[in-house]
């Protein structure tokens, strides 16, 4: 449970980064202007503070696990059509989706994470475990870095859910 919960987390940040790492590419390509790039990005943040809310609602409701196996398939499927992205409308309404979509493996994992171990080990596992965090976002950050030299800036989009859907089948099966 643990490892599977801390590779979900940081499997999230793989769909979570490429928009950050790819939108420079984005806006040159399609000739989209900072405003129109920063109202995108904006769109993200709003639709996770809302999903913060929804998961809180929803997780209850299905469980732990199958929230999360929610938003990670919503994420995965989300950040392959933002791959073909090429309308800052749909682009911005993806990025929204996925932010809720995201918004769920934080709660999730976290309502997980304290069923299976007891209050007073938790400050200690909760210590190591919420690494995936840090851990998350500077292992996505480098890999869409080394992905965007190489490569369009579709294949953030592209790899990112690939990974993602790697940790969405053994959280499947694990967790």
């Amino acid at each position: 449970v643990f490892i599977a919960t801390w590779l979900s987390y940081v499997g999230f940040y793989f769909c979570r980064k490429p928009w950050s790492a790819a939108k420079s590419e984005i806006g040159k390509e399609m000739h989209w202007n900072a405003t129109t790039l920063a109202n995108i990005g904006a769109a993200y943040l709003i639709a996770y503070a809302i999903g913060q809310y929804l998961a809180s609602q929803t997780g209850p409701r299905l469980g732990p696990r199958r929230n999360v196996l929610i938003g990670m398939g919503l994420s995965i499927m989300v950040s392959i059509v933002m791959g073909f992205g090429n309308n800052p409308w749909i682009m911005a309404s993806l990025v929204f989706v996925n932010g809720i979509a995201q918004a769920t493996g934080w709660s999730g994992n976290v309502g997980t994470m304290a069923g299976w171990f007891h209050k007073h080990e938790r400050g200690r596992v909760m210590g190591i475990w919420s690494t995936n965090f840090t851990i998350g976002s500077v292992l996505s950050g480098l890999a869409m870095g080394w992905i965007l030299g190489r490569y369009h800036w579709s294949a953030c989009f592209f790899a990112g859910a690939w990974i993602l859907g790697a940790i969405w089948i053994q959280f499947y099966f694990l967790q």
